[in-house]
């Protein structure tokens, strides 16, 4: 998911090498499918809010004034991780295949962030910590490095919760080395969102023991990094009075919603935010063109209008509140994966709250693959 960085143009037509290989899979399971009539994709019950979903982007591309980008947005983060998705869920019914993918995505991901880590302490060794905008894998910026570690965390603490034996070491191994690369972002939405995991593993467990053991270790982890160099100054610069990180969000949130109170129904149109945005802004000389406005429900409203923010709203709730209903009548097995998924939407939602999560190549994607393996836990046999 990260080769979105590799970018070039077929022509006049922008593309990426990620973009490339998630064309040559759809092409792949098409011929597939031709050839052996299957397998087709299940019905979901996220098929309705998703072709809403699509709607609401086919609207918001003729709402934009740029028709070109407002497609190329649309085609990168709502049809391509969507058509992923169908393949995905027609792939995958078994639990070796849905093992198959883990692993390989488990790799990929300690791989990436054993990059970050190192990217980061070659910044340190170097001094070259710029604590706004730290040095991370890819030149990627940072906080979405976090975006895109943080629903893998709570995948992994899934398996390290609910599974057993080899299982459940190897992804507490996957856990740590993935946090230990999130807290080398410095994202501050990213310590949220671990808290919010805390508090679900708090929530959900029944045995007293383990859960008394989440909540001190949270509460010891978190004074522990009010007081590291970085990250303690980052998080007492977010609370400064002013020109605190709060603040600064709070007067976006305003400025959007006076925007959207003048374009309530379609919105700025797909990529057409920081544009629109231009006369509100006016009013907050401290705020600088943003792509989106640091909320994921803003965000959605702002592109694909109210349409699409309502049905963004009901991919997430089905997303987070059908796996944790099914997770008292699952199998052994299937409970890692439903616990794991509903809490990794959970830290989008709570991250998401002074972020745009999903709105980029390598997001959405994850987005719905997680929602694609949610989807085949839910619908797979017990015994498989």
């Amino acid at each position: 998911m990260p080769l979105y960085t590799w970018r070039w143009h077929l022509g006049p037509i922008p593309t990426t090498l990620l973009e490339l290989l998630i064309l040559i899979t759809v092409a792949l399971y098409v011929a597939a499918v031709l050839v052996n009539r299957g397998p087709l994709p299940f019905r979901t019950p996220l098929d309705f809010p998703i072709a809403l979903f699509l709607v609401a982007g086919v609207i918001g591309i003729f709402v934009a004034p740029d028709h070109r980008g407002a497609l190329g947005i649309f085609r990168a983060y709502l049809v391509e991780p969507i058509a992923i998705y169908y393949v995905t869920v027609a792939l995958l019914t078994t639990r070796s295949a849905v093992d198959e993918v883990l692993i390989g995505w488990g790799a990929g991901a300690v791989v990436f962030a054993l990059g970050e880590v190192t990217t980061f302490a070659t910044a340190v060794a170097t001094n070259q910590i710029v604590p706004g905008h730290v040095a991370a894998i890819l030149d990627i910026n940072p906080n979405s490095v976090a975006l895109y570690l943080e629903p893998l965390i709570g995948l992994a603490a899934g398996f390290v919760l609910f599974a057993q034996g080899r299982r459940r070491w190897v992804a507490a191994g996957v856990m740590v080395i993935l946090i230990v690369a999130e807290l080398a972002t410095l994202s501050r939405g990213g310590l949220l969102a671990l808290a919010a995991l805390a508090v679900g593993g708090v929530l959900s467990l029944h045995a007293w023991w383990p859960r008394l053991a989440i909540l001190a270790g949270g509460l010891a982890g978190g004074l522990l990094l009010t007081q590291l160099p970085l990250i303690g100054p980052r998080l007492r610069h977010a609370l400064d009075p002013g020109n605190g990180t709060f603040d600064v969000r709070g007067d976006i949130w305003v400025a959007t919603v006076r925007m959207l109170r003048d374009h309530p129904i379609f919105g700025a149109g797909i990529n057409a935010y920081q544009a629109t945005m231009i006369p509100y802004r006016r009013p907050f000389p401290l705020l600088s063109p943003e792509p989106y406005p640091h909320n994921i429900f803003l965000t959605a409203w702002t592109e694909l209008g109210l349409l699409g923010m309502i049905a963004f709203s009901v991919i997430l709730g089905i997303l987070i509140v059908r796996p944790m209903r099914a997770l008292g009548r699952a199998a052994a097995w299937q409970r890692p994966l439903l616990w794991g998924t509903g809490i990794a939407f959970v830290m989008v939602v709570v991250h998401g709250l002074v972020d745009s999560p999903y709105w980029k190549n390598d997001l959405s994607l994850e987005f719905w693959l997680l929602a694609a393996v949610q989807a085949a836990a839910l619908r797979a046999p017990a015994k498989v």
